[in-house]
């Protein structure tokens, strides 16, 4: 698939959204050197070096710094090989430290206090790169060492002092329970909210989303593949140096729920297992459903809301290191979080549409359609006066002003919708129907008697405008359909809602029927419409909540 290059600006004019990123296998890395190189000088800084193993001891601390020298070259050039050489290089921390424990002697005499940082560090390394559980199993066995080394010295030969020996190993057991709280009861580094007011407009939700998680993590490029419900097909977006490149679906399976990063055109992973465990592994197959190129290395989001799932790749990350994959689900989390809200305003404005079609049809046939069928109603009978010698001057006159009137009633709807509301305010609405009763009597050539009401009956606009309209298609029923030549009407407030009842002198009709434009205006408003007719007498009478708005 080619996704052509777009002419939107690279800059984002977003606040910095770059997480707080670390590098812990390169700063253990660091660390094994210096506490090598601290066991080497205090070694050789010791007064008595026979005492302390001599030439064994030397030669297993030289060894063990030059080993750190080359794990720390091999972190600052390979996430891979960091990660892969973790755990081998951790059973060499380990015996180094027993075997120098066990060559100084350094359980029962004074040269004890450069192993505390070692132990330290052995602790801090397992809880970087291990679940709690096993770190928790690590420490113990260190401390348990510990006490194999001094039962294996004082085996030798040496005396032990048991009380000293006693000091030093609950110093060891509790620094180990305070490093394992501390390293585990730390929370990573959360991820910056996505601002969609931000990104979304400029570069649309999944340009936002894309340029989000890019700004997170340094990255140059990245690509999204994303699935909706109910399709079959991913469809790919890219950002930043990815667009405009030839693109292409896997195959593969969507991801799952695992993060990971990938090397060697996707040969090579390192993926999160659980919250704090890495596993490497060399793969043939596809990283998910993006084709990766050869030489490609990057890291790999799994992304799951409710309205669809996903995977991002993400290209060119400055000082790419497995701590990324620990703050990945926040990430995640924050881009599933704006597509579905997305998805949310798109359903919205999309029911909003439906409803706005379905009001412009319904306003249309109770003004436009209504009063089209009130003038041919009116013209029909001004032929029969003209058949009959009578002036139809005054008719005509009255036709026009009807006609007028309905125009200015248009412009009105029209309004209304290109501002997207009715006029705000309130209305006393005595007064606003006996000015429309007063128009729709002379343009249907009916009386219409409007009910005396003492107090001012107070509805918002759009209240008001809803209950002209449901009076004029009452008006236009009553007198095309059942022949109506009065109308009472009577408009209350009763307990907090809308009562309105209108009696005409019609033919009546078949009951339940229910004129079906006013019942499904009323029940958009919440209302309730009861009808009864019989022959000479039709009552409508509606009720609705003042709330409306």
């Amino acid at each position: 698939m080619f996704l052509p290059k777009r002419n939107a600006p690279e800059t984002n004019d977003c606040a910095d959204q770059r997480l707080p990123r670390s590098h812990s296998g390169l700063v253990l890395a660091g660390m094994r050197n210096l506490v090598a190189l601290f066991l080497v000088l205090w070694f050789w800084m010791a007064p008595s070096h026979a005492g302390l193993g001599g030439t064994a001891t030397a030669a297993l601390l030289v060894a063990y710094l030059v080993f750190a020298l080359i794990l720390l070259a091999v972190a600052w050039r390979s996430w891979w090989y960091e990660v892969q050489l973790g755990r081998p290089a951790f059973i060499v921390d380990v015996i180094t430290l027993l075997s120098a424990l066990f060559l100084t002697k350094a359980v029962a005499l004074d040269f004890f206090s450069p192993f505390i940082p070692f132990f330290a560090f052995l602790t801090l390394n397992s809880a970087a790169r291990w679940s709690a559980r096993s770190v928790w199993l690590i420490a113990g066995g260190l401390v348990l060492g510990f006490l194999l080394t001094g039962w294996l010295v004082d085996r030798g030969g040496l005396s032990i002092d048991m009380a000293r020996f006693a000091r030093r190993f609950g110093s060891l057991a509790l620094l180990a329970v305070m490093l394992v709280w501390f390293a585990f009861g730390r929370q990573l580094s959360g991820a910056a909210r996505y601002e969609r007011q931000c990104c979304a407009p400029m570069y649309g939700a999944f340009g936002g989303v894309l340029r989000y998680a890019m700004d997170a993590y340094g990255a140059r490029g990245g690509v999204l593949a994303w699935l909706d419900e109910g399709e079959t097909r991913p469809h790919l977006h890219a950002a930043g140096t990815m667009e405009g490149a030839s693109l292409s679906l896997s195959g593969g399976m969507m991801a799952g729920d695992r993060p990971f990063l990938f090397g060697k055109g996707g040969q090579r992973r390192i993926v999160l297992m659980d919250r704090r465990t890495l596993s490497a592994t060399q793969d043939e197959g596809p990283v998910g459903p993006i084709a990766v190129r050869d030489g490609d290395e990057g890291l790999a989001i799994p992304i799951g809301s409710r309205t669809g799932r996903g995977q991002l790749l993400l290209y060119g990350i400055s000082g790419m290191n497995s701590d990324d994959l620990f703050t990945v689900q926040g990430v995640a989390r924050e881009i599933a979080a704006a597509l579905d809200e997305d998805n949310a305003e798109t359903l919205a404005r999309e029911v909003a549409l439906s409803r706005l079609r379905s009001q412009i049809a319904t306003d249309l046939h109770d003004s436009v359609i209504q009063t089209l069928a009130g003038t041919r109603f009116r013209l029909q009978a001004l032929r029969n006066g003209v058949v009959e010698g009578k002036d139809i001057a005054p008719d005509i006159d009255m036709i026009c002003a009807g006609i007028a009137g309905e125009q200015d009633h248009v412009r009105t709807i029209i309004e209304q919708l290109r501002q997207g509301r009715i006029q705000p305010g309130h209305r006393d609405l005595r007064e606003e129907l006996r000015a429309v009763c007063a128009h729709l009597a002379r343009h249907w050539m009916i009386r219409i008697a409007v009910a005396e009401v003492e107090e001012p009956v107070m509805v918002s606009a759009a209240l008001c405008f809803e209950v002209q309209q449901i009076l004029r298609e009452v008006t236009a029923n009553a007198v095309r359909h059942g022949k109506a030549t009065a109308i009472d009407l009577e408009a209350a407030c009763v307990e907090g809602r809308i009562r309105l009842e209108m009696i005409d002198n019609g033919e009546g009709f078949a009951v339940p029927h229910q004129p079906r434009s006013i019942a499904g205006r009323v029940a958009w408003l919440g209302g309730d419409l009861t009808v009864t007719s019989v022959p000479g007498r039709t009552a409508i009478v509606v009720s609705l909540p003042m709330g409306f708005a």
